[in-house]
């Protein structure tokens, strides 16, 4: 026998050997668990001994009997003992009895032992060692909940009943037990009502009196484990308050507010949770109670107070689901939760708890898409960026989740409604930018599995940014206002446009094209047509050149197919809308911007695409059987196949091979002769012409099946209006090379083209000149048409190849004394020589280099010679072809910049430039001609010039600078000359930009230089000054009228240049009558200047006006009639109406008095 601790002489004198297993006696076991007299220790130490040797469990397990009055002694122990070291071991062995053993029967046992100690007469209910042991059993046996409901309800009774008790830890024991009860679904399935709503009572009534954490956490626990059974969450909701009841309780959403108020995080995580549980089977039924709790409030709070990840989360769930019911937002919970919940993103962004960062721009994203458009989220521009910050930082971060995440925060963010008043286009350019980034990261691998997620993410916010900005477009209110910090560069709407139409191009077409070759997505392809679409609105400028890009690319033999894959069968009907939407309006700007087209055509092909695209479902392998084989019913769909082929071809993307192409346009036009024989619309037989023309060489000659000449021949002949037209010259170069449709069509052909009106360009002219030397018969026609025309064929032709063995300099300095000694000659009249001449010297002009200042300035001072003399009716033919010229105008830009220097060549040139450049103002101003290129000018610069540095400033250069300063205000804003405005201060003040672009202190300083010029003794130095001061007095008034008054007219300056003038040489001198007559004239009263006028009145008197020039007669009846018209006093009008009746001749002609300078 061994020195155990659990054997006893007395106890083990009866007993045999056989009851020995590893130097235990387990009849000294048995028997020491029943006696009072064995200590706490030594019952412990027994069982012990039994969980730790098998063998000994064994020889218990052996008779059924032994084994049942083992575990009705230890069931003794567990109700009797004090000691928790002894109740917990036994716990142990009985649990372990009952896994050694699985027995359903044992188990029954069992649960009757427990249920008949806590009902006996005088038994001790439950106790906390019996319920901790019972939690115990149902976690070591799951499926004992089950039996437990169908065989053992009394049991569950006698658990609910705990709850009543004073003890919250034997409560927290229950709530456990019924935790591992609620835990499996098919005893709840069992579970009675009524005994389901007493436990959701007994759970509120605990919950409303509970002190402890413990049996808080429990408790919750059990509520959210009921909350998983819709039938649950109604009881428990429906649970109004019970404070009258036997047993009180509050309502749920009451007791979780009160939890979340506490300052424990364990107990405000279960309480969020349980909130949540409730939530997700019915929202929109149940979060009206937790609103009107005031919950979402107290979230918000919770979130701002700083938390853990785990509650943070919990707490973004849980708004998630608040947020969608609308009294959600009816209470303005999100316009007062948006800045605590931008800040709470910001500082989870710095972290690593990447779920907690996808929770939480979740919830701002069904915030911002759930939010009524009638209350903004960020009526400031400071609010919306700070969301912006927070997304970009988003979108920018390495876990490809969170990314996506705020991706689709930002696609709801660039809605209109959420936009501050003016839009930011800053802040929007940088999420679009963040965003594309993104993609463009992420879809750069070669077969990235979330690619094709990212990318359609990335679409659907970049398909928000076009339909904003489009919407901006449409509605000026949303870009109304200015942003109040302009020291910083500000984006515009349409730098936005022009950056969203870079991002379509550089980043979205290749990771559609990349991702669509794998994956063919119809929403993907959706939104990616949608964004092509809102560019032509958003960018209509750009879109000539982004339109031919995307024929050349492919696009319309893309959108075709991927309608022929993907929306036959009346299959995805929005995508086919959108696809339709995008080849009309691509179809149409590539037609609109060609000079072949006339608006009939326009309307024509508009129509035929509205009315055929949404049907046309076919491949392309399939367009020759569609075009001869289908029915005259739809022939419409033909003319739009046409079309289609037409344009693609056009821009180089031949998804048809000729050889297909070209016997199909015959069979074609065959097809609609012997049906019905009516003429073709001259659209589509323009295009079929066309096509004709650009696949001819993929099938036999027209002359080797002369019923095909004959069928192309009938054909054109059949629609006149076709040649009335600029047929492309590949369409020429077909007519010429059959004789038999040269014959009858190659004379219209050629004028049609010939007198469209528009300038060939250097690669049509080549192939113009290749076309006249490939067919004789079209140089033989062009000759015929030269006279009858009044065209200038052989002059071009010959120009054009003299021009090849001629260098710049000797070629321009010829046909510059040409044009001279032809303008010397033209007495006012001009013909197409002088202009063919002009056009050759602004070709020859475009090669020059500015250090070649001698030309140079030849060439200017011809131009502007051109200019001057030009009759008034060919002034704006002759101010459009120079402006064309985009190196004549980098010339002048060039020569304007530099500082001239000393030396008369420089100081001449600048002169040169200034005029020529002014005269170009004027003209383009007054014909609105179109700019290819801006001249940038540093009026500035000029005005220093003109009121700091006239001593050392040639005469003529300052004559020069002044006319060039009259003609900008005159014209005010140009197209032409892009003013430097650097010296103003910024930001502008509101006197500067009144003034812009002279300013406040410009005006100032022209006023006071022009003062200084009229006091010059050279007449064209004064006349110069004199006229400026004309044109500044009707700026400043058209401007700010009282400037007008305040630096000229009110200037004690003023009047005693007028003395001045007065004074010098006699008071009859015409610059001074022109002075009296201007600041009469914006006086608009004699009054101020009744003095100098009976001067003046009193000079012409005592001299008479027989001596008068005819230059001062005129000057001085422009001044009395303006006086007079002024309301002067009635003996002063006496006066001067004598003196007007004494001029009776008239002014001198326009003709006598023109000035170089001023054409």
């Amino acid at each position: 026998m061994s020195s155990s601790d659990v054997i006893c002489e007395r106890i083990h004198d009866g007993h045999g050997p056989r009851w020995e297993r590893g130097g235990i006696c387990v009849a000294c076991v048995v028997e020491m668990m029943d006696r009072s007299d064995v200590s706490a220790v030594r019952k412990r130490a027994a069982l012990v001994a039994v969980m730790r040797v098998a063998a000994v469990r064994e020889l218990l397990y052996c008779e059924e009997e032994r084994r049942i009055n083992f575990i009705s002694s230890l069931l003794r122990t567990l109700f009797n003992a004090v000691d928790s070291s002894l109740l917990d071991q036994t716990v142990q062995v009985l649990l372990q009895m009952t896994l050694d053993v699985p027995n359903q029967g044992l188990l029954l046992f069992i649960l009757d032992q427990i249920h008949s100690r806590w009902t006996d007469v005088g038994g001790l209910k439950a106790s906390l060692s019996s319920l901790t042991f019972l939690g115990k059993l149902l976690d070591a046996h799951p499926a004992l909940s089950q039996t437990l409901m169908s065989s053992r309800p009394r049991v569950l009774e006698c658990v609910c009943a705990a709850l009543l008790l004073s003890d919250e830890e034997v409560k927290a024991a229950v709530c456990y037990v019924l935790l591992r009860i609620w835990s499996s679904a098919a005893a709840i399935q069992m579970l009675p009502d009524t005994l389901r709503q007493r436990m959701c009572v007994l759970l509120l009534h605990t919950l409303s009196n509970t002190h402890t954490t413990a049996l808080t956490i429990n408790c919750l626990g059990v509520v959210k484990q009921m909350c998983q059974y819709s039938e649950v969450v109604c009881v428990l909701m429906n649970l109004q308050d019970g404070t009258e009841d036997p047993l009180p309780y509050q309502p749920l959403p009451l007791i979780l507010k009160k939890l979340l108020l506490s300052t424990q995080d364990s107990l405000q995580v279960v309480s969020v949770r349980c909130v949540c549980a409730v939530l997700i089977h019915a929202p929109r039924r149940f979060t009206a109670a937790f609103i009107q709790a005031d919950l979402p409030e107290f979230l918000l709070e919770v979130m701002s107070s700083g938390c853990s990840d785990v509650l943070l989360w919990s707490v973004f769930s849980c708004l998630l689901l608040l947020s969608e019911d609308p009294l959600f937002f009816s209470q303005c919970h999100a316009v007062y939760g948006m800045e605590p919940l931008v800040r709470c993103l910001k500082e989870t962004l710095g972290k690593s708890n990447t779920e907690v960062q996808k929770q939480g721009l979740e919830l701002l994203s069904a915030i911002l898409d759930r939010q009524p458009a009638a209350v903004r989220l960020f009526p400031t521009a400071s609010e919306f960026t700070a969301v912006c910050d927070v997304i970009v930082e988003a979108v920018a971060t390495s876990c490809l989740q969170v990314s996506m995440c705020a991706v689709r925060a930002a696609a709801v963010l660039l809605r209109p409604n959420h936009q501050s008043s003016p839009v930011q286009y800053s802040d929007v350019r940088r999420v679009v930018e963040a965003v594309m980034s993104k993609c463009r990261e992420s879809c750069s691998g070669p077969e990235s599995v979330s690619a094709a997620g990212v990318l359609l993410q990335t679409l659907t916010c970049f398909d928000a940014a076009c339909r904003l900005l489009e919407e901006c477009v449409c509605e000026p209110a949303l870009t109304d206002g200015v942003c109040s910090a302009p020291a910083q560069q500000q984006e515009t709407l349409e730098s936005v446009c022009v950056f969203l139409l870079h991002c379509c191009d550089t980043i979205c077409i290749p990771a559609v094209t990349g991702v669509c070759e794998r994956v063919s997505s119809p929403q993907t392809l959706q939104l990616f047509l949608s964004v092509l679409s809102c560019q032509f609105a958003l960018c209509p400028a750009h879109m000539t050149s982004f339109s031919k890009k995307l024929a050349a690319s492919g696009f319309i033999r893309l959108t075709v197919d991927s309608k022929a894959h993907l929306c036959s069968g009346n299959r995805n009907a929005s995508l086919n809308q959108t696809c339709c939407d995008f080849l009309l309006k691509l179809c149409m700007c590539l037609i609109s911007n060609t000079d072949t087209w006339t608006h009939d055509d326009l309307q024509d092909v508009k129509r035929v695409l509205q009315e055929s695209l949404p049907s046309l479902c076919c491949r392309v392998s399939d367009w020759p059987s569609l075009l001869t084989d289908i029915p005259q019913s739809l022939r419409n769909a033909q003319y739009c196949l046409i079309h289609l082929l037409h344009l693609s071809l056009q821009h180089g993307d031949r998804f048809l091979c000729d050889s297909a192409v070209f016997p199909c346009m015959l069979r074609f036009i065959m097809c609609v002769q012997d049906q019905c024989g009516d003429a073709l619309p001259a659209s589509v037989l323009s295009s079929v012409v066309y096509l004709l023309s650009v696949t001819h060489h993929g099938g036999p000659r027209l002359d080797m099946v002369t019923v095909s000449v004959n069928v192309v021949s009938k054909t054109l002949s059949s629609c006149p209006p076709l040649f009335s037209r600029a047929l492309p010259l590949p369409v020429l170069s077909f007519i010429f090379l059959y004789p038999e449709l040269s014959e009858r069509f190659g004379a219209a052909a050629l004028t049609g083209h010939l007198c469209r009106g528009t300038e060939a360009g250097q690669e049509e002219e080549r192939e113009l000149l290749e076309l006249l030397h490939t067919h004789p018969a079209a140089l033989l026609n062009m000759l015929q048409l030269s006279d009858k025309l009044k065209l200038r064929p052989h002059a071009s032709l010959l120009v054009s190849h003299v021009q090849r063995f001629c260098s710049v300099s000797d070629g321009l300095s010829v046909l510059l004394d040409v044009l001279s000694v032809i303008q010397s000659h033209s007495s006012g009249q001009m013909n197409h020589t002088d202009f063919k001449l002009l056009y050759h010297v602004s070709n020859l002009v475009g090669k020059m280099d500015s250090s070649d200042s001698e030309l140079l300035q030849s060439v200017f001072n011809c131009l502007y010679c051109f200019l001057c003399v030009c009759p008034s009716h060919a002034t704006d033919r002759a101010a459009s072809l120079l402006l064309a010229n985009v190196r004549l105008l980098e010339l002048l830009e060039e020569v304007l910049s530099s500082s001239p220097s000393s030396s008369s060549s420089s100081s001449s040139l600048h002169c040169s430039s200034l005029l020529l450049l002014s005269s170009l103002m004027l003209l383009q101003h007054k014909h609105s001609a179109q700019v290819q290129k801006s001249v940038t000018v540093d009026l500035h610069q000029i005005l220093r010039r003109l009121a700091f540095s006239k001593r050392h400033t040639d005469a003529l250069l300052l004559v020069c600078s002044v006319r060039f300063v009259q003609v900008c205000l005159d014209v005010d804003e140009s197209a032409l000359v892009c003013v430097c405005d650097t010296a103003l201060q910024r930001p502008l003040q509101t006197e500067d930009g009144a003034l812009h672009p002279l300013g406040h202190s410009g005006a100032v300083s022209l006023v006071t230089a022009l003062s200084a010029l009229m006091l010059q003794k050279q007449d064209l130095q004064v006349s110069a000054a004199l006229n400026c001061l004309t044109s500044l007095m009707g700026f400043l008034r058209r401007r700010s009228p009282e400037s007008v008054q305040h630096m000229v007219v009110h200037q004690p300056w003023t009047r005693f240049l007028l003395f001045s003038l007065l004074s010098c040489d006699g008071s009859l001198k015409p610059a001074a009558l022109q002075l009296l007559t201007l600041l009469v004239r914006f006086s608009g009263s004699v009054s101020r200047w009744k003095t100098e006028v009976q001067s003046v009145c009193e000079e012409v008197e005592r001299r008479g006006v027989t001596d008068l020039t005819d230059h001062s007669k005129h000057t001085l009846r422009t001044m009395l009639t303006q006086c007079c018209a002024a309301s002067p006093p009635d003996d002063l009008r006496m006066r001067m109406d004598t003196l007007l009746e004494s001029l009776k001749h008239p002014p001198p002609s326009d003709a006598s008095s023109r000035h170089m300078l001023y054409p």
